[in-house]
């Protein structure tokens, strides 16, 4: 496992990664995690590739975190 640096959404948000080769053939299973909190609700990413180190989307993240801090406001 290993941190990673975090997308700047949200109140707080941390990121890691886990790498394995136990799959078939010793295909590198990547999974990258994002958490974040926004107020009073945490919001928890995660992606799954083989072979190679992909991200989930940034973006997609920063349009759900607006989303959510939305949904807050009075």
């Amino acid at each position: 496992m290993r941190t990673e640096t975090a997308p700047r959404v949200g109140d707080e948000a941390v990121a890691h990664r886990e790498t394995d080769a136990s799959g078939p053939e010793n295909d590198r299973r990547n999974r990258q995690y994002v958490v974040v909190r926004t107020g009073n609700t945490i919001a928890a990413f995660s992606e799954l590739s083989t072979g190679e180190d992909l991200s989930f989307p940034t973006e997609l993240i920063s349009r759900q975190v607006e989303r959510l801090r939305n949904t807050q406001r009075p």
